[in-house]
């Protein structure tokens, strides 16, 4: 049980309890987050892509001219078709767009590259790609409309200008999550702690930042709102268990078992704990006079609860087979 009373599980752990009683787990989360980027749009541009490079290399046998001219973007057709040239300047823009991110993830599946840069310097960097092509695609197909571009873009100027206060907290998260990339505070997949809300980095954006705790529960926060975090993946954490042994038991006799029972083998049986366990003695009696021992085992922050569901198994096991009676913490 933990300290605030709630019963917690590891979700890794839990995947791993469904795979060993024959149940699908589903897809791990990296391999799932790869396979969302081959979304249905994503079918459909390829479609739309190779349909393009179809009509432009064959279309000469059965397409008129000036639709080859108007589709053909560098063919410098002084009066294209502008319904046909702006499809294709968004066909190619966005087709680049994705062949572009479709290689930063490719790069991201390097492990030792991805360890040296973060994946949320991939993910930010796969973001400005696709909103940098939106931006491309609309000036490009206004362009091909026959719109004026220039002057476009001195009212955009203009109505930044009117606009600029009121995107102040827009510009101040995207310059938090710069500095967040930039100094490596954490990346995806980090087990951090924000406000008493643990969860891992699920993801890193421009704007926010999402943490997904151990029950899926996501916590959505503004860059600019993260004042402080600790961040638990860089360092190892501890399991603690305290056992409540009865008023009655003899206590130089629990410890004689307890030394007897080298609870440092349990690290050959579950490699995820990394040192240990650890018998600290005892730390308090309650008010029912219940004598509460500590045990302590170091491993990885990601698999603290379950090592600390072994060891109360563990321990149960070991008072039990020696008739040591346990007795009540007086926790309400």
């Amino acid at each position: 049980m933990s300290m605030d009373g709630v019963s917690q599980f590891d979700k890794t752990e839990l995947q791993r309890l469904m795979r060993e009683q024959g149940v699908d787990p589903g897809p791990e989360d990296e391999e799932k987050a790869h396979k969302s980027r081959f979304s249905w749009a994503g079918v459909i541009l390829f479609l739309a892509t190779a349909a393009y490079f179809a009509l432009l290399f064959f279309g000469k046998n059965f397409l008129p001219e000036d639709v080859l001219n108007s589709m053909d973007v560098f063919s410098g057709a002084e009066n294209p078709n502008r319904v046909i040239r702006a499809a294709s300047l968004a066909v190619l823009t966005l087709s680049g767009s994705a062949v572009l991110r479709f290689l930063i993830f490719k790069v991201a599946m390097n492990g030792e590259l991805t360890k040296r840069t973060g994946m949320a310097l991939i993910e930010l960097l796969s973001n400005l790609v696709k909103y940098t092509s939106i931006l491309v695609m609309v000036f490009l197909v206004l362009s091909a409309l026959g719109a004026d571009t220039v002057e476009l873009l001195a009212g955009l100027g203009i109505l930044s200008l009117i606009l600029g206060l009121g995107v102040t907290s827009l510009v101040e998260d995207v310059v938090a999550g710069a500095f967040i990339v930039g100094e490596r505070l954490f990346d995806v997949g980090d087990i951090v702690v924000v406000d008493d809300f643990r969860g891992r980095i699920l993801s890193v954006g421009i704007r926010s930042t999402q943490i997904e705790d151990d029950g899926g529960d996501v916590l959505i926060l503004r860059n600019s709102s993260i004042d402080s975090l600790i961040n638990m993946t860089n360092r190892s954490s501890y399991a603690v268990c305290d056992i409540p042994v009865a008023p009655a038991e003899s206590y130089t006799h629990v410890e004689e078992v307890i030394r007897n029972a080298h609870l440092e083998n349990l690290k050959q049986r579950y490699p995820e704990i990394e040192k240990g366990p650890f018998f600290l003695g005892l730390s308090e009696i309650s008010d029912s006079g219940a004598q509460i021992l500590t045990f302590v085992a170091v491993c990885s922050e990601n698999t603290k609860y379950w090592i600390q569901r072994i060891m109360n198994r563990e321990l149960k096991l070991l008072f039990e087979s020696n008739d040591i009676q346990l007795g009540d913490s007086g926790d309400e």
